[in-house]
């Protein structure tokens, strides 16, 4: 079966959220099919990680969108149209062409896009199933961050989730199958996009690549890891430094805290100023940062799906306090190497709990792995992938859809 995969970056190397979902299920769809991939690219230097892709792949097509480029389309629609926000930033007229001339060629038989941002791609595409991969329905991430902001960002978020919503249902009546990523956004799903077939399929992690070395541990360390530019980290790393940490250093002097990630903004840069803090920045390889650590911490208040830094830390036997939205994207009991909790004293206390009483942190650290092995396996997630596509495939060959 030839397949066009359409996705918003280059899905290489697989070291952050969508793209370690991408990046996985086009290798799982490389060894059955011809798989073409259509991308956009962060800028000129992303376009250097496209040959780590195409060794798996019979074409790579990417197209470089500029930050300030996005922006100016995005700025137009608010303006001047109700489309979406984020759909108006992502149409880059290149990638529009080359997709319409490669089908126009090549004749796929199914295309698969992931994020509604880049669906445009493919809503003039007829002839071949297709399949929505919304991950999570980014109008619900956009009313989180509108309940959480201040005017005039308020009022934009509000706007672009009414907008997105409206955007997502059209999308997903025209697309032969959708797919989110969480039971929870299934039942959203299912509630605001009523009548569309739609299935569930998950991330997973690579078990053996995230495998403790059984380095010693700091005492009474801390860690998070993610791109800190992104409002949902940098949210989480604030309120964490500001209300949580100061009451986990008044009974742990010695505790310090890590934030590991790619691009942080100058609010995050800002928090190594406080007293435990360090801001590393880009590195090569979380995975030390991880595997020092005696507790992970995912304070994020906004949250939706799964989060593959939480399913990181579980696979390398690192008990994990989360707040509640991103528990909520997991399948995890409490004390499946996970607890919770919401607010500023009891999150602390969790913490503090843990890094005081070794016995209950390596139990909690050998459920982690446990639950990880357990429900977050690649191989699961790819066989529902494929049980996704046989629906839209026989959906779409039907007469009645046809």
């Amino acid at each position: 079966m030839r397949v066009f995969f359409v996705c918003q970056r280059v899905p290489y190397p697989p070291n952050r959220g969508d793209k370690i979902a991408t990046c996985n299920e086009i290798r799982h769809l490389a060894a059955h099919h011809e798989v073409h991939v259509f991308c956009l690219a962060a800028g000129k230097e992303d376009l250097r990680n496209v040959p780590g892709l195409q060794g798996l792949v019979q074409s790579v097509t990417a197209v470089p969108v500029g930050r300030w480029s996005s922006r100016v389309r995005a700025l137009r629609a608010l303006l001047t149209s109700h489309r979406p926000l984020s759909v108006a930033a992502f149409d880059e007229p290149r990638l529009h062409q080359r997709i319409a001339e490669a089908a126009a060629r090549l004749r796929p038989d199914l295309i698969v896009v992931f994020s509604s941002n880049v669906a445009q791609y493919a809503v003039s595409l007829e002839g071949a199933a297709r399949v929505m991969q919304f991950a999570d329905l980014d109008s619900l991430k956009w009313r989180q961050y509108a309940a959480r902001a201040v005017a005039p960002m308020k009022w934009i978020y509000a706007s672009e989730a009414r907008r997105l919503l409206s955007y997502e249902r059209h999308i997903a009546h025209t697309f032969d199958h959708s797919i989110v990523i969480t039971r929870i956004e299934q039942a959203d799903f299912e509630e605001l996009i009523p009548g569309v077939p739609v299935s569930q399929v998950g991330n997973g992690v690579d078990l053996e690549y995230f495998r403790s070395s059984n380095t010693p541990k700091q005492p009474h360390s801390l860690v998070f890891t993610g791109v800190m530019d992104y409002l949902p980290n940098v949210d989480a790393v604030e309120w964490f430094c500001l209300e949580i940490l100061p009451r986990i250093r008044a009974d742990i002097p010695q505790a310090s805290f890590t934030i590991c990630g790619s691009r942080p903004s100058r609010r995050v840069r800002e928090l190594a100023r406080l007293p435990g803090v360090e801001v590393t920045g880009m590195v090569p390889d979380t995975r030390p940062y991880l595997d020092r650590s005696q507790v992970f911490v995912a304070p994020l208040r906004m949250a939706r799906g799964v989060q593959n830094k939480i399913l990181e830390a579980l696979a390398m036997r690192l008990p994990t306090v989360s707040c509640t939205p991103a528990w909520r994207g997991t399948v995890l009991a409490q004390g499946e190497g996970i607890l919770v909790a919401d607010e500023p004293v009891a999150f602390a206390a969790e913490v503090v709990g843990l890094l005081r009483d070794d016995r209950r942190r390596a139990l909690l650290a050998q459920a982690a792995r446990q639950a990880a092995e357990r429900y977050y396996r690649w191989d699961v997630q790819m066989q529902r992938l494929d049980e996704a596509i046989a629906a839209a495939m026989a959906r779409h060959a039907s007469p009645a859809r046809g």
